[in-house]
């Protein structure tokens, strides 16, 4: 009886804090970007700019962007942003405050490679 009671509370906790783990209000990487938001349009402008990297076929009528997609655009005109004139500047800068938290995430674009290391052989046998 002991075992069952035991065995019912860790399957209580189990289901109570799987259910608290989900977070209704944390923005979710895949929604679609509202046409109408001015972020939505800010990315449109820096795009037809050749700002953020991305094709303007992506803007189609059909093709709904996912926040993931506009913070991989805002990242590549973040680093683009020397090319870009003052009011541009400005749109990436409240992009980018807008974005901080999703920024975050975007991996950055791949290091060029590093050369090898060059220590000292390991000779374990002693000889030379």
């Amino acid at each position: 009886m002991k075992r069952f009671f035991l065995l019912l509370a860790a399957w209580c906790c189990l289901g109570l804090s799987a259910a608290f783990a989900y977070n209704p209000y944390a923005p979710n990487q895949f929604d679609a970007v509202d046409r109408n938001t001015w972020e939505y349009k800010a990315v449109y402008d820096l795009s037809k700019a050749n700002l953020t990297g991305a094709p303007l076929s992506r803007f189609a009528p059909s093709y709904n962007l996912t926040r993931y997609e506009v913070t991989e655009m805002i990242a590549q005109a973040m680093k683009n942003r020397s090319k870009a004139t003052p009011d541009q500047q400005k749109e990436i800068d409240k992009l980018a405050a807008s974005y901080a938290d999703d920024l975050q995430y975007v991996t950055p674009a791949a290091a060029p490679a590093q050369p090898a290391v060059q220590g000292i052989d390991f000779n374990w046998k002693g000889d030379k």
